[in-house]
C-alpha cells in the first residue's frame, strides 16, 4: 500500500479546544475605542504659544502617528495573543476529522495478559479504561461509540455505533482484563465490520495498547497480503487511527511458561515426575527465584533458582498419587508486577489402570501364533520393573467381534492385521477417537489395501495418517532384510534409548523387517514419523485425530513378517505406544486460555444441562450438544487463567475439571518503538501519541496533531516587554 502526498494546505486545518473563547477577539479593538475616546475627552483651546507648539508637531506628525498606530497594533495583539492562548488552538488532519461534524470512534482496547502489568498500583488495563472512558467523556454532541477488546479471538463489545455515551461508559466500567493473547489480524477485521455497517460519514479508530512486540509482530498464517489487504480495506474506509502507546520500555518480568510430566498417562501408585519451566524475561537477574508446588491445594516441595537475564530453568517435582480422579496441580513463583504468569495450572486425569483392547485379525489358539500373542506379553510382563509407571489390562478379541463390541470403556484400542472394516465399524472408531481414545494400526498380509484406503484414509480426510502403498520384500523367502532409523530417538516413544550403549541400541537397530506396507503421507498432513525404515519409508507415523491420537505401524505386531517381538527393544516401545495412543484425556484437559474446551461423552447423556465454575468462582449454565455417536460439550469462555470445573447433570451425575494457561509469549513485555511499529505495518497511516496521564487530563487532545497555544503565550510575554519598551522609547523623544 502506497500513501499520496497532499497539498500543506489541504492536509492541516486548524481547531479550537475552547472555541467560545475566541469571542474574545473582539477585545481587540479595545486600544483603538480607548484612543478614540481620549481623543473626544478634551476640548480644545488655542492660545498664544500654540502656534509654536503646532510648528513643531507639524514637524514631527509624521514620526508620532507611526509611532502611535504602532503602539496601538502592540496592544491589540497583546490582547489576541492572550485569547488565542486561552482558546487553545490545534492541527487536525483535513478530511479525517473535522471539528463540529458528526464522528464515530471506535474504541480498541488492549484486552492481553502483558496489559495486567501492574505500575504504581493501576494496571496497563485500568490505565486503557480510564483513558476510553474520558474519550467518551469529551465526545461531542452527536459522536456515537463502538468497541472492541483486542484478544484472541477479540470481541466487539458494541458493535452499532451508540450515541448513549453513559451506557459506553457503563460497557467500559465493565470490562473485565483476559488473561489471553493477540490475533491482531482478527482484531483488524473486526474494526473493518464495524465501520462497513456504520452510516456516519466521519470514522476515527483509536487503539490503547502496550504496542507488546509479541502481539504486534504477529503474521497471519495467510501471508503477509492478507495484513496488506486489510490496511487497505482501513484508508478506504477514511478512518483517521490514532495509536495510544501506554507500554513503557525496559520493565522487568519472570514468569512460568510451562507445567508438564515426564509420562503421557498416570495410574495409581505411580511415580511421576512434574517439570515446571520458568524464565526470566527481564535484564536484570533474579536470585534465588522460589518455585512452589501445589497439588489439590495441598502446598508440596519447593525449589529456588537463580536466573540470569533471559535466562530459561527447568524445575524438576517428584509427586506420586495415590487415588484416581482428577488432580489440580499448580506451580506458583514469587509475585512481580505482572502476577497473572505467576501461576500455571495442570489437570492430571488419574486412573486406576489403561485399559487396552487387542483385535486379532488371525487368531490362532496355538501359543505365539495369534496376531496378538506378543503383544499381550509386551503389554503384560510376568515381571513387572519396581516403580512402573503404570498399569495395563488387555482384552484379546478377533476382528468378527468388533462391529458389536462397546469401545466406551477402553483408553486404546490396537488393531492387529485386521482385513477390512465395514462403515459402522469406522464410524465406532471415529467415535471413539472424538472421545479422546487413541487407536494403532498395525499392517499385515490379511490387510486390504482399498478397503483401508477407502474407508479409513478416504483421500485423506479419513482417521488413517497415511494410505496403504504396496508391500517392500517378502517374508516367505527372508531372503533379504530391512532395519529401523531410529531418527535420532527424537520421538516420546524412542525416549528410553537416548543416551544408551550400543548394547541396547542394538535391540532396536538390528532388528530384521523382511516386509512392511510402503506408507505414503499426503502433502500438508499434521502427521509425523515417528521411527523410518533404513529405505527412507515410514515406520510409525503418528497422527491426531479428532481429540484422541492415531499411530500407524507399516509392519506387523508379530513375527510373521520381522524378528521385532523377539529383540528386546519391542517391550518398551509398545508400551510407549499404547501410552502415546491413551495420552488425549492430559491433553484435552489442559488447554490454552482462549481455546474452547471440547470434551465428548456417551451419546445416552443427550442433552444434558451442564454447569462451568470459572477461577472465579463465576457459573455459567450450557448444553451437551449431540454429535454423532457421542454428546459434546463444548465451552468457549475461557479467556481466564486458572482450574475450570464442568458438572454434567445426568444420565450419570459427572464432574471434571479442565485448566487453562496463558501463551508464555504474553510474559514478554518487550515493545515496539514508534520506528519499529513503520516497519511492522508499512503503510498504515496512524498518529502516534504517548503519555496517557495528560490524555487521560484532556482526553481532546487525541484528536489533535499538536497544540499550539504556547507560541501564543511566549509572544504575549513578548509583546508586552516590546509594548512597554516602546512606550517609555516614545515618550522620552516627545519630551
Amino acid at each position: 500500500m502506497t500513501l499520496t502526498m497532499t497539498p500543506a494546505w489541504l492536509f492541516w486545518a486548524i481547531g479550537f479546544a475552547n472555541a467560545p473563547i475566541l469571542f474574545g477577539l473582539a477585545a481587540a479593538s479595545l486600544p483603538i475605542l480607548i484612543h478614540l475616546f481620549n481623543r473626544r475627552k478634551f476640548r480644545e483651546v488655542e492660545w498664544a504659544a500654540m502656534r509654536f507648539l503646532l510648528a513643531a508637531l507639524k514637524k514631527n506628525s509624521r514620526r508620532i502617528r507611526i509611532e502611535h498606530w504602532l503602539l496601538l497594533l502592540i496592544r491589540m495583539m497583546v490582547v489576541g495573543a492572550l485569547v488565542l492562548a486561552m482558546a487553545r488552538p490545534y492541527l487536525e488532519t483535513f478530511g479525517n476529522v473535522i471539528s463540529g461534524r458528526r464522528t464515530h470512534r471506535v474504541l480498541v482496547l488492549d484486552g492481553s495478559l502483558s496489559m495486567a502489568y501492574n505500575s504504581g498500583g493501576t494496571s496497563r488495563f485500568d490505565q486503557a479504561k480510564v483513558l476510553a472512558a474520558q474519550l467518551v467523556k469529551d465526545s461531542h454532541r452527536g459522536d456515537a461509540v463502538s468497541m472492541i477488546l483486542m484478544g484472541s479471538p477479540p470481541r466487539v463489545v458494541i458493535g452499532e455505533p451508540s450515541a448513549n455515551l453513559e451506557s459506553v461508559k457503563k460497557e467500559i466500567d465493565e470490562l473485565s482484563q483476559t488473561h489471553g493473547s493477540v490475533d491482531l489480524l482478527a482484531t483488524f477485521e473486526a474494526i473493518d465490520r464495524v465501520l462497513e455497517a456504520s452510516s456516519i460519514d466521519q470514522k476515527e479508530v483509536v487503539f490503547v495498547t502496550d504496542l507488546q512486540a509479541t502481539s504486534w509482530r504477529q503474521r497471519s498464517s495467510q501471508g503477509p497480503e492478507a495484513w496488506k489487504k486489510i490496511l487497505a480495506k482501513l484508508e478506504e474506509r477514511q478512518a483517521r487511527s490514532v495509536l495510544i502507546d501506554i507500554g513503557r520500555t525496559g520493565e522487568e518480568n519472570r514468569g512460568i511458561t510451562a507445567v508438564s510430566l515426564e509420562q503421557p498417562v498416570v495410574t495409581v501408585g505411580s511415580n511421576v515426575r512434574i517439570l515446571a519451566a520458568v524464565k526470566n524475561f527481564g535484564k536484570s537477574k533474579v536470585e534465588g527465584l522460589r518455585v512452589r508446588l501445589t497439588v489439590d491445594g495441598r502446598l508440596g516441595p519447593e525449589e529456588s533458582r537463580d536466573l540470569p537475564p533471559g535466562e530459561e530453568a527447568v524445575i524438576y517435582f517428584a509427586h506420586q498419587f495415590t487415588d484416581p480422579g482428577d488432580h489440580v496441580l499448580e506451580v506458583t513463583i514469587d509475585d512481580d508486577p505482572l502476577s497473572t504468569d505467576n501461576h500455571r495450572w495442570m489437570v492430571v486425569p488419574v486412573r486406576e489402570s489403561l485399559n487396552i483392547l487387542l483385535v486379532d485379525g488371525h487368531f490362532k489358539a496355538e501359543p505365539y501364533q495369534a496376531e496378538t500373542d506378543y503383544l499381550v506379553q509386551a503389554l503384560n510382563p510376568s515381571e513387572a520393573p519396581p516403580g512402573s509407571s503404570t498399569t495395563l489390562k488387555t482384552e484379546v478379541i478377533s476382528e468378527s467381534q468388533l462391529a458389536r463390541h462397546e469401545l466406551a470403556a477402553y483408553d486404546a484400542v490396537v488393531l492387529c492385521n485386521v482385513a477390512q472394516f465395514s462403515q459402522a465399524e469406522v464410524t465406532a472408531l471415529e467415535d471413539f477417537l472424538k472421545r479422546g481414545g487413541g487407536v494403532i494400526i498395525f499392517g499385515g498380509d490379511q490387510v486390504v489395501p482399498d478397503n483401508y484406503n477407502r474407508l479409513l484414509f478416504a483421500d485423506g480426510k479419513g482417521i488413517l495418517p497415511a494410505s496403504f502403498g504396496p508391500t517392500r520384500g517378502d517374508a516367505t523367502r527372508r531372503e533379504s532384510a530391512f532395519a529401523f532409523d531410529p531418527l535420532g530417538y527424537r520421538d516420546p516413544i524412542l525416549s528410553e534409548f537416548r543416551g544408551q550403549s550400543d548394547a541396547i541400541l542394538a535391540g532396536l537397530t538390528q532388528t530384521h523387517i523382511y516386509q512392511y506396507h510402503r506408507l505414503q503421507i499426503p502433502k500438508g498432513s499434521d502427521s509425523r514419523v515417528a521411527m523410518a525404515f533404513v529405505t527412507g519409508d515410514p515406520a510409525i507415523i503418528e497422527a491426531p485425530r479428532y481429540r484422541g491420537t492415531v499411530i500407524q505401524v507399516a509392519t506387523t505386531a508379530d513375527s510373521g513378517w520381522t524378528s521385532w517381538p523377539v529383540h528386546n527393544s519391542y517391550p518398551p516401545i509398545m508400551q510407549q505406544l499404547v501410552m502415546q495412543a491413551s495420552a488425549g484425556p492430559i491433553a484435552e484437559r489442559n488447554i490454552r486460555v482462549g481455546q474452547p474446551f471440547d470434551q465428548s461423552f456417551p451419546a445416552s447423556a443427550g442433552t444434558s444441562g451442564v454447569t462451568v465454575v470459572n477461577p472465579k468462582g463465576v457459573t455459567t449454565a450450557t448444553k451437551l450438544q449431540s454429535a454423532g455417536g457421542v454428546s459434546q460439550l463444548l465451552f468457549e469462555n475461557t479467556d481466564l487463567s486458572g482450574r475450570y470445573q464442568a458438572r454434567v447433570a445426568s444420565p450419570t451425575p459427572e464432574e471434571i475439571s479442565f485448566a487453562a494457561n496463558p501463551d508464555p509469549l504474553e510474559s514478554d513485555l518487550a515493545k515496539l518503538e514508534k520506528p519499529e511499529l513503520a516497519e511492522v505495518a508499512p503503510g498504515w497511516n496512524v498518529l502516534y501519541l504517548t503519555n496517557w496521564r495528560e490524555l487521560t487530563e484532556n482526553a481532546e487532545s487525541v484528536g489533535r496533531r499538536g497544540e499550539f497555544h504556547r507560541p501564543f503565550l511566549y509572544a504575549l510575554l513578548v509583546l508586552l516587554l516590546l509594548e512597554s519598551f516602546l512606550a517609555w522609547r516614545f515618550g522620552h523623544h516627545g519630551t
